[in-house]
């Protein structure tokens, strides 16, 4: 390959469950006077990081250094296709990291000893990179737009499912069901064929029971399974060029695989010995949600998994298009679920984003904080389900508690922050919660939690009469002007016990003047 200049190369590297992967693209000129990504080099190797997680708690100093040789080796393929220090390198570890005993000494040896900061996938990062995936399955199958389609990804440690009702996300659940999980606590049985199938099924029936009781009414159509496993036998269960398959399929050569050895298999499907073992679990697992919810017809891409999620990762980087709006929309079917007050959160939730985008030279906060914001204030109530006595307290546990698509524990734990500081007392260094946060994240939690009490107070009469706002700093105060509204009595009473955060964090007094 002709070596080129930054910045038409980027990489992505992928530490993943069995291996570590890396993807070169090329930014070339489109015709258009813009650029084109086109990929490049692909390198993988194998590693058994998901086996000593799952079998020992922790990561053997031999699969550590194996690590370090391989990443320097990509670091090396690199400078030779004439990267340099400024080309863009992002680096992601497989989220079942974070179970191993050792995983800060595993982080810190590569950074030490490759000179490169790994990211950990979190839940809110791997639902993005499905998301992805799935949108190319909605274009590749316009039939899928129109029905009711359940995404299931079966990772090396968890299982998350995607419920699709014509092209959007009606539900989305994660499960501690994993390929790597299951077949490590079936391998000391030491079986083979049917019975291995069988013994596999027997450990997992709980949670598939529980995949059956949150979507067998869900009236689900189609089964979509991806996965870096299952996705090296697509070109066995579907024809080429298509993507359907069938669990009669997927049953037949489930029974054909687990009576092979690992060494048969490596040699007739070209695996390797990491995959080898963990297939067959991969297999069992899709093939029993797919009979649990008694669906006729599986669709399986044909696409390599590992290229796709590192094609994928500078993308997810950011919030791509049409994700925040799913993020939202779960958000609200959460405050559904807790019977939150429907026109007040969402006028909270306006009037949040209103002052967000009015004070950004203030809070010098970015886009996916704005939708943090933004989630908090539709869920800040939530707690009055509970009680309506020290209901900020119980908003924060639910949401601490909840799932909201494409969001990881960080930004949740942040959420619900935000959502307890709405009202009373402000975030204080003894509180649950905050005190284990870094100092940036407790910034990021006061910053947002101040403008969310501000847009509460507008809404003091939960009646939504406030429309337009204009936002104004002059000397030592933050003006709003509410348009429109003769007499701002209420709101200005309310401000006076809302407004204490924000005057502590920005120096300005929060002052309210009826709209011209």
């Amino acid at each position: 390959m002709t070596p080129v200049t930054p910045p038409s190369l980027q990489a992505s590297i992928h530490i993943g469950a069995s291996s570590i992967s890396m993807l070169v693209v090329e930014s070339r000129p489109d015709g258009s006077g813009g650029t084109e990504a086109h990929p490049g080099d692909f390198l993988e190797q194998t590693v058994p990081l998901a086996r000593d997680i799952f079998r020992r708690g922790s990561i053997r100093r031999s699969t550590i250094e194996r690590c370090v040789k391989i990443l320097n080796g990509y670091r090396e393929t690199l400078r030779e296709l004439g990267a340099t220090d400024e080309t863009p390198i992002r680096a992601v570890a497989t989220n079942i990291l974070i179970e191993s005993g050792n995983h800060d000494a595993f982080l810190n040896r590569i950074q030490i000893g490759c000179g490169l900061h790994i990211e950990s996938l979190d839940d809110g990062e791997m639902t993005r990179l499905i998301y992805l995936k799935t949108r190319r399955r909605l274009r590749d199958t316009p039939s899928m737009k129109k029905r009711t389609a359940l995404v299931v990804h079966v990772g090396p440690g968890n299982t998350r499912a995607l419920l699709f009702k014509n092209g959007r996300i009606s539900d989305y659940t994660n499960y501690r069901l994993g390929v790597y999980r299951t077949a490590e606590a079936v391998s000391s049985n030491e079986e083979s064929g049917t019975q291995l199938n069988k013994t596999i099924r027997e450990h997992i029936r709980s949670l598939i029971s529980q995949i059956h009781h949150n979507y067998s009414e869900a009236g689900i159509e189609e089964l979509v399974i991806i996965g870096y496993e299952i996705q090296h036998l697509a070109h066995v269960l579907v024809k080429p060029g298509k993507t359907k398959s069938t669990p009669q399929a997927l049953a037949a050569l489930a029974k054909d695989v687990s009576a092979m050895s690992e060494e048969t298999r490596v040699k007739k499907y070209q695996f390797d010995y990491n995959t080898a073992q963990a297939i067959v679990p991969a297999m069992e697992i899709n093939l029993a949600i797919a009979r649990t919810l008694e669906i006729d017809t599986l669709r399986l891409p044909g696409s390599d998994y590992e290229r796709g999620l590192l094609l994928d990762l500078p993308a997810s980087f950011s919030l791509t298009e049409g994700f925040q709006t799913e993020v939202i929309r779960s958000a609200d079917s959460v405050a559904r679920k807790f019977r939150v007050h429907r026109s007040h959160s969402a006028q909270v939730a306006r009037l949040s984003q209103l002052l967000f985008e009015n004070t950004t030279d203030l809070h010098q906060l970015n886009e996916h904080d704005a939708l943090l914001l933004q989630c908090a204030a539709i869920l800040h109530e939530c707690g009055n389900y509970i009680s309506v006595r020290a209901h900020h307290k119980h908003s924060h546990y639910i949401v601490q508690n909840s799932e909201i698509f494409g969001l990881g524990q960080r930004d949740i734990s942040i959420i619900a922050l935000i959502a307890r500081y709405h009202r009373k007392s402000g975030p204080k260094s003894n509180h649950a919660g905050y005190r284990t946060l870094n100092s940036e994240d407790r910034m990021r939690v006061s910053k947002l939690s101040s403008i969310l009490r501000i847009a509460d107070a507008l809404d003091r009469s939960h009646s939504s009469r406030i429309g337009d706002i204009e936002v104004s700093v002059v000397k030592q105060k933050l003006i709003i002007e509410l348009t429109g509204i003769p007499d701002a009595s209420v709101e200005r009473l309310a401000m006076r016990s809302k407004s204490d955060l924000f005057h502590d964090i920005f120096g300005l007094r929060v002052t309210i003047e009826e709209g011209r």
